[in-house]
């Protein structure tokens, strides 16, 4: 059993280490937050702005992490993670304490969001869990996409649901102005990205409709995948998906602390609880509750620490959401969580 984290010095040393320096532009807050909202259960998709992320002036730059060479189309592997401070299957293992890192379309500062190529990147960072959202195409294949639609992420244009496979496999998926070479990526089916991710890295399937949710889940049962994988679900689609799969490994989104009760009502019991980082949600009693269920309590960080680190170039804001008691955190700058961490030179 690891030993449970005391402190953010216990986390990382911060020392000699400094502070970024801030950014110069407002644009990336701006992205982010437009990010951030598109992932709210009640909020609209995030506008038309290319495949979302960005990197501002002062922050470290991705390529000064990985080279795009490495996870690109032009990479040619092996694609395997650093060592762990503990073992892949922690995100379900209530006696596993290590702080996680979970990156929010598998890694969009790198590659197009949800494409094999941020998989890739992902995986070469050392990520905990991949975030990523689960669509059916006209003919029944589950795919990764977050927007009903196509049009911001690939060529094409129209809703996910109108195209089969074989029709969103000619789209080439949009990169901006990514660095590296993204001709090869399409919209990438589950099968192809548990493959690449087996062993690598777990994966976090958004169910987005609720017939592709139940497909997944049946998907992890029929590969035994429930110690690499697991859905995000919320309550309808919850209960669909266990009603087809009863043990499917999921993890529930209560909208405020009154609802965490509701939210650990199924057995067996969520493996992770998706809360907000705010003071209503991270109170001892919330915290207590889902651990009295073996889950462990999850979060985002787009409207606290990583703005802060993308505002003033300061990391605390990470630490600080795990000292409050969160097990995994969620980001959309996988590679400056992970420097907080002490997990990337």
């Amino acid at each position: 059993m690891l030993a449970p984290m005391t402190s953010r010095a216990a986390l990382a040393p911060m020392t000699n280490r400094p502070a970024l320096a801030p950014m110069t532009t407002v644009t990336t807050l701006l992205t982010l937050l437009t990010l951030a909202l598109g992932c709210s259960s009640s909020a609209p998709s995030a506008p038309s702005n290319g495949t979302g992320g960005g990197e501002p002036e002062g922050l470290p730059t991705p390529a000064s992490f990985l080279a795009p060479s490495a996870y690109d189309c032009s990479a040619t592997g092996p694609f395997l993670p650093p060592p762990r401070p503990h073992a892949l299957d922690c995100f379900a293992d209530a006696a596993c304490t290590s702080p996680l890192v979970a990156a929010h379309r598998m890694a969009t500062p790198f590659a197009p969001e949800n494409s094999l190529s941020a998989l890739r990147a992902a995986i070469l960072l050392g990520v905990d869990i991949v975030e990523t959202d689960v669509r059916l195409t006209k003919d029944g294949e589950v795919v990764l996409l977050h927007d009903a639609e196509v049009d911001r992420t690939l060529d094409g244009s129209g809703k996910v649901e109108n195209f089969t496979l074989a029709e969103l496999g000619a789209m080439t998926m949009k990169s901006a102005e990514k660095p590296g070479d993204f001709s090869c990526d399409r919209l990438p089916t589950l099968h192809q990205a548990m493959l690449l991710a087996e062993g690598a890295v777990v994966v976090e399937l958004e169910v987005k409709n609720t017939a592709a949710g139940v497909l997944a889940a049946e998907y992890l049962r029929a590969h035994n995948a429930y110690d690499r994988a697991f859905l995000l679900c919320d309550p309808a689609e919850c209960e669909a998906v266990r009603a087809a799969v009863p043990d499917a490994p999921i993890m529930t989104r209560p909208q405020t602390a009154s609802e965490v009760a509701g939210a650990l009502a199924y057995e067996p019991a969520p493996i992770l609880v998706h809360i907000d980082a705010y003071d209503s949600f991270l109170t001892s009693e919330v915290l207590a509750a889902i651990a009295a269920a073996g889950a462990k309590p999850y979060a985002s960080s787009f409207l606290n620490a990583d703005i802060e680190a993308l505002g003033s170039g300061k990391l605390d804001g990470y630490l600080e959401l795990y000292d409050r008691g969160l097990s995994v955190v969620q980001t959309e700058l996988p590679h400056v969580l992970l420097l907080a961490l002490g997990r990337l030179p």
